[in-house]
């Protein structure tokens, strides 16, 4: 019996030391374990590389620029539609403004060739055939008289427009006639 407590007692010094020395480690870890919310958020962190042959990415770019040159051909092809749109409508503008201007400014050298061109290109679609007749006829004709009150805002404004015109062009009559 007394070998067995030989070997009982060498078995108990190494479980000693055992203990201590994961005593030790413990007192060692402490400290870096107890920060729980800390070592999830390190924990939780992975970054993953995929590497790629650089075939394969050039085959998805093309693939991708495949996909995305109608899309973007139709937008370009939208915004010259509306450039166009916007460069029409500043032309209109334009022509309008000269046309105002030359009304205001009746002794202006440019706002009198506007308007002679004017008033030209209006009474040569007015009167095709430019006998002194027709636009003796021209300056003679009755103005028709309505009942503004029974017509829409739409139509009022409409003939308010289209008096101005009238005025204008009769005035433009008489002075190049």
């Amino acid at each position: 019996m007394t070998d067995y407590l030989s070997f009982l007692g060498s078995c108990v010094a190494a479980t000693e030391s055992s203990v201590d020395t994961i005593e030790r480690s413990i007192t060692n870890l402490e400290p870096g374990v107890t920060d729980l919310p800390r070592l999830t958020k390190v924990l939780a962190n992975e970054h993953l590389y995929l590497l790629l042959p650089d075939p394969l990415l050039q085959e998805y770019k093309i693939e991708l620029a495949d996909s995305l040159v109608p899309q973007i051909n139709t937008l370009v092809e939208r915004a010259e539609e509306v450039i166009q749109r916007d460069e029409k409508k500043m032309k209109s503008l334009e022509e309008r403004l000269a046309i105002i201007r030359a009304n205001k400014n009746p002794t202006d050298p440019d706002a009198l060739q506007t308007k002679s061109a004017n008033a030209r290109n209006a009474t040569a679609t007015a009167f095709p055939s430019s006998s002194s007749s027709a636009v003796a006829a021209a300056k003679h004709v009755p103005t028709p008289t309505f009942d503004t009150k029974s017509l829409n805002p739409a139509h009022r404004r409409k003939m308010v427009m289209l008096k101005g015109r009238r005025e204008r062009l009769e005035k433009e009559l008489a002075r190049l006639g």
